[in-house]
């Protein structure tokens, strides 16, 4: 009784059709009748389905039986035909062990959308929403109809029919089981129907329901690129008749996101549209800053993330990163993968046009962050090192590189597994630059300033900053991934050819070490091969090109990397004849000292006779 739609509902409908369909949604169960019995019911209907799901069933053959799909009067039985259709689909999950979807939507559903009579628009909202609602039911074969049905009930002229629709194919788009290959000679008219139906709707929450179903169909990615203008056009509009409404614009900063996803490496062409949304999106001056931010970021995330190259316009933007740091760290993490960005893309040039912003950027939050944030952060200092100017870099970021070496000596043993993991990254950046640019990092060491930091955290004054940095290596070699353990054994090789006589206190535990990373291979560069293997072909399967994404970049820049390139058995041989030569005797009474089996495993690892 209660789940019949009484005549002040219909006259409500007829009076405001898209009012209508979101009161239906936002209705609290305490409020009204009607939803209170359907919260009511699907709570028993859970408890006793074995006992209610054959009584639903026959109510809804009943319901069918007494009211053919030819019927256009809005009758008693029409009414109690849609209160049976409500009650079926509200349980759908249970329901479905007494009543076949396929033969269901073959056999009644189908046939209702036949009768195209104006009262139809009460049973063709219903079934609009069972087929969201039964989307986990909708089987292959029944799939392509199912698909075919929204479209046509995305075309009715009820409005609340129509953003039913679109709520039923959003769900159905974004089922794991969504079938392109019935979809897509239908992607045209879908497009069409989402542009017109934005365009008539008032509401907000309708706006946001397309902009839901545009978003949807813009992840799957495919297709997109025969509609590209006509997407720009609309966006293009409905941005500039979204200003003043910062919600609405949030809605579409994120189908935007989906929009330059599924372009890919072709989001260029949407540039004259997206960098000047962008750019009021990061300025912290605007006046919807704190709306339009995150989602901004992310955009402009998504936009380097898929840029083929980088263009001036955003390469002029990087000092607005800046700002937003310099205010607080709450986007540190997207910050961290727009900076990313930056250097993969934009390399020498974004470096020398944007040297003191990086500089910046890196000091505020080396040393400011939790483990956490510096986790994300040292790979990008890494990249940086080495994909920029293995010899500029490091001058340059001085002061974030002292806080590397204060985070490495100090602190104690942590037990904790970030801290334990940040000593190791920083660690290895350490190793990354006398492996590179030795001569500098012995500067680093010895430069007052850092020795006035280290002092500060009660760090013994008389201690050596080198020989406590290769103690170090030596101990974070086992927490390192394989690319930083080989690190480790390069810079522990060169640490071999000082003039220190504690190189030789520490020669069992460096040759160990490094015997142990040239047995051991690099298991990180075989799984970046097979995984970017597999990157580069999806693609160019998705996007029929051979322009990379940033993430496959990325994966060329750790082939390139000069660690890969080095062999660390030919760097330990000839740095231990070189302290053999420096230390004459006193080397072979540590060599003299090695345990037998170490001294055998040496030999191997060095094909040494």
């Amino acid at each position: 009784m209660y789940f019949v739609l009484s005549a002040s509902d219909l006259e409500e409908w007829y009076q405001n059709p898209e009012s209508f369909h979101h009161e239906q949604d936002m209705v609290q169960w305490t409020e009204k009748l009607r939803p209170c019995a359907e919260a009511l019911y699907i709570v028993l209907f859970e408890n006793h389905s074995q006992l209610l799901g054959p009584v639903v069933v026959s109510i809804l053959q009943e319901a069918m039986s007494g009211c053919p799909a030819s019927v256009t009067e809005i009758t008693p039985g029409l009414l109690l035909k849609d209160a049976a259709y409500s009650a079926a689909a509200h349980v759908y999950y249970e329901l479905s062990n007494y009543l076949s979807f396929k033969d269901w939507f073959n056999g009644a559903l189908s046939l209702e959308l036949s009768n195209d009579h104006p009262n139809m628009r009460i049973i063709h909202r219903k079934v609009a929403l069972i087929l969201g609602q039964w989307v986990s039911e909708v089987k292959d074969d029944t799939k392509r109809s199912v698909y075919c049905a929204l479209i046509r009930l995305l075309q009715e002229k009820d409005l609340s029919v129509r953003l039913a629709a679109c709520r039923s194919l959003c769900f159905h788009i974004e089922d794991a089981n969504f079938s392109e290959q019935d979809f897509t000679d239908l992607l045209p008219v879908c497009w069409d129907l989402c542009f017109k139906l934005i365009e008539e709707v008032q509401e907000f929450d309708s706006k946001v329901q397309v902009l839901n179903l545009i978003s949807t169909l813009l992840g799957r990615g495919n297709e997109v690129i025969p509609f590209a203008n006509k997407l720009v056009q609309f966006f293009q509009k409905v941005w500039e008749e979204s200003s003043g409404e910062s919600l609405l614009q949030i809605q579409l900063l994120i189908a935007l996101r989906s929009f330059v996803t599924a372009l890919g490496y072709r989001s260029p062409i949407c540039y004259n549209l997206l960098l000047p949304i962008l750019q009021k999106g990061i300025d912290i001056n605007s006046p919807d800053e704190l709306n339009l931010l995150e989602d901004s970021l992310q955009l402009w995330e998504a936009i380097l993330s898929n840029a083929p190259s980088m263009v001036p316009q955003l390469l002029a933007y990087f000092p607005c990163l800046v700002e937003v740091i310099e205010r607080s760290f709450d986007h540190l993490q997207v910050a961290v993968h727009i900076t990313e960005g930056y250097i993969i893309l934009g390399g020498t040039d974004f470096l020398s046009m944007h040297a003191s912003s990086v500089v910046k950027l890196l000091d505020l939050i080396v040393g400011n962050v939790n483990d956490k944030g510096l986790l994300s952060t040292l790979p990008v200092i890494d990249i940086l090192i080495q994909l920029c100017f293995p010899m500029e870099v490091p001058p340059l970021i001085s002061s974030t590189l002292q806080k590397l070496v204060v985070i490495c000596l100090t602190g104690g043993d942590d037990p904790d597994p970030s801290k334990t993991a940040v000593k190791a990254s920083a660690a290895a950046i350490l190793a990354r630059i006398l492996v590179m640019n030795s001569n500098y990092l012995a500067q680093l060491t010895s430069q007052p300033s850092l020795l006035l930091l280290l002092q500060k955290t009660g760090f013994p004054t008389e201690e050596n900053v080198l020989l406590c940095l290769i103690d170090m290596w030596l101990e974070k070699v086992d927490n390192a991934s394989s690319t930083q353990r080989k690190t480790f054994g390069l810079a522990l090789s060169i640490i071999l050819t000082l003039r220190l006589p504690q190189v030789l206190d520490k020669l069992d535990h460096i040759l160990s070490v490094c015997t142990s990373v040239i047995l051991g291979g690099n298991d990180d560069l075989a799984e970046e091969e097979s995984s970017g293997d597999n990157m580069m072909s999806s693609s160019r399967s998705q996007n029929e090109g051979p322009v990379p994404s940033k993430e496959f970049k990325k994966r060329q820049i750790k082939f390139s990397d000069p660690i890969n390139q080095m062999s660390l058995e030919t760097s330990v041989r000839d740095n231990l004849q070189t302290c053999a030569a420096l230390h004459g005797e006193s080397f072979n009474s540590a060599i003299g000292r090695m345990h037998p089996a170490a001294f055998a495993q040496l030999k191997q690892a060095l094909k040494m006779p």
